[in-house]
């Protein structure tokens, strides 16, 4: 596939603790009232079911720009907004980690209906 996503023994297992611990996290959203560690989870959150997909097909990376590349090129339930919007949110979170970066509310204003949707999307691919 790509020398940055290879090919792994199914894990189920490891599939399904992701699974759980994104419910978890997409859960406890809404608790959080900083804007950047909003964001920060609902990277979390995609970043986890992606790879539960990954694991439950056999690949895995190291590599968060590849799990997007990977969503894009397997999964065509997904148009090119959603995957702009989850490589924009990986960059965004990227920033914040490592730059300090602030984040505009406006930022969750515009998207989190679509990324509610995406992450509705996944946990359905899951199930």
């Amino acid at each position: 596939m790509n020398d940055e996503i290879f090919k792994i023994t199914k894990n189920d297992v490891r599939a399904n603790a992701l699974v759980e611990m994104a419910k978890e996290r997409f859960e406890d959203i809404n608790k959080e009232s900083k804007t950047y560690r909003i964001v920060e989870e609902y990277y979390e959150v995609i970043k986890e079911l992606i790879s539960a997909l990954m694991y439950l097909n056999g690949f895995k990376t190291l590599s968060h720009k590849m799990l997007v590349i990977y969503l894009e090129r397997n999964y065509k339930e997904f148009n090119k907004s959603e995957i702009i919007l989850i490589n924009e949110l990986r960059k965004l979170r990227n920033n914040i980690l490592y730059y300090g970066q602030k984040v505009e509310k406006e930022f969750l204003l515009n998207n989190k209906k679509e990324l509610n949707l995406i992450i509705k999307k996944l946990f359905f691919l899951l199930k």
